[in-house]
């Protein structure tokens, strides 16, 4: 009994290990920019629950639709639409709360990647001074 609840811990633990792992090298804020195909300073408007469409390939989450006040990097209207997976690699963000976001496509969606400098802007000040340095879209 001890050997077998020692394999369900040790089973658990690496698959969570294994799901919230981040795959990049390199998150500082130039890597991350680079390599983003948006990056924005944006309030967010209003979000959307989906569920699960697995025909599709669809994945459960939340889609928000983010106000843009200043753009970085990229192409983008004065609303962007941001989806994050119900998952440990989500971003949650809450309605009226204005969000430093690194964006990339995945299948088809903008979406941020949980390991790198996205977040509520109150807490990524340093983030948004070196992001404004890089420049700003004209």
């Amino acid at each position: 009994m001890r050997k077998l609840f020692i394999a369900v811990l040790v089973f658990t633990l690496t698959i969570e290990t294994a799901i919230g792992a981040c795959l990049l090298d390199d998150y500082s804020v130039s890597a991350e920019f680079s390599r983003s195909t948006v990056g924005a300073l944006g309030r967010v408007a209003s979000e959307r629950q989906i569920s699960e469409q697995k025909d599709s390939g669809v994945l459960e989450g939340v889609i928000y639709t983010v106000r843009v006040d200043e753009l970085f990097r990229g192409h983008a209207g004065k609303t962007l639409t941001v989806f994050s997976e119900n998952s440990s690699s989500r971003l949650l963000m809450q309605g009226g709360q204005t969000y430093l976001l690194f964006l990339y496509s995945q299948s088809g969606r903008l979406s941020a990647d949980y390991c790198g400098n996205s977040g509520l802007s109150t807490n990524k000040q340093s983030v948004l001074n070196q992001v404004r340095a890089l420049g700003h879209v004209r």
